[in-house]
């Protein structure tokens, strides 16, 4: 592997599918895996959640290492991201998948998709994100998470809107110990000593599951990985499209 000033002051060797499971296993230690709908107040706990913005395919990857190490954790899905569709076949069985090894789905929501400038239109827009994921697959949507934050959703403090639980309310962001992987490093704090040295007995752990892989990799690589993946497998789907239907793939030559 290579070393380059980025990769020492950005920490590249934090951000890989090994040290994952060891922050899994030291939060494990001391505070119980709840969803943000249901915990003991009185118990340490770690609301541990995911944004998924660029890669259903990563999110189900640490899906897998979390149920193998017996936690749980919420994966908030992005209805409108310009990375995948949540409607492609595809799409829709990674995340049922996800479901399915006992983790919950919310609202990753874009106020600035909607177009929202005040709260009271984030209650009717929310519960459209929401019903349609409801119905996608078949479960009880319980909570949301803003995407890319900005001045005005980090004033909207409610515990609720829409009837589902405001993660950045001041509960979750302020009342407990907050740590992100935002843009592939760590913009405050390692989130390794977070879950040691925090004196908190309530951690809100988030991560971004494309910034996780097995090799060490920079965050742009890993950005035109998913890009590029996802370009390959339309490739892929295609060839194999024709080929099923016995038809020609004609080029120039």
């Amino acid at each position: 592997m290579k070393k380059t000033e980025n990769s020492k002051k950005y920490k590249f060797d934090d951000f890989t599918i090994q040290h994952y499971k060891e922050l899994i296993y030291a939060t494990k230690q001391n505070h119980l895996f709840s969803f943000y709908h249901d915990f003991d107040e009185d118990r340490p706990c770690v609301f541990w959640r995911h944004d998924i913005d660029f890669s259903p395919q990563r999110a189900l990857r640490l899906a897998k290492i979390e149920n193998d190490i017996q936690v749980k954790s919420t994966y908030f899905i992005h209805l409108n991201s310009e990375f995948y569709n949540v409607l492609e076949n595809s799409i829709t069985k990674i995340i049922r998948q996800i479901i399915n090894l006992g983790h919950e789905i919310g609202v990753h929501f874009d106020v600035k998709y909607h177009r929202i400038s005040n709260e009271e239109s984030i209650e009717t827009k929310l519960y459209f994100d929401k019903k349609i994921l409801e119905d996608i697959f078949d479960i009880k949507i319980k909570s949301f998470s803003f995407h890319n934050t900005n001045a005005f959703t980090l004033n909207c403090k409610k515990t609720q809107y829409g009837g589902l639980i405001n993660v950045y309310s001041d509960f979750f962001i302020k009342q407990m110990k907050y740590c992100s992987d935002s843009n592939g490093y760590w913009r405050y704090e390692r989130m390794m000593n977070v879950i040691k040295e925090s004196q908190s007995e309530h951690l809100h752990l988030l991560t971004h599951p494309e910034w996780w892989t097995e090799d060490v990799m920079s965050p742009w690589e890993k950005i035109q990985r998913c890009c590029h993946g996802r370009a390959d497998a339309n490739l892929r789907y295609y060839q194999e499209l024709l080929k099923s239907l016995n038809n020609k793939n004609i080029d120039w030559e």
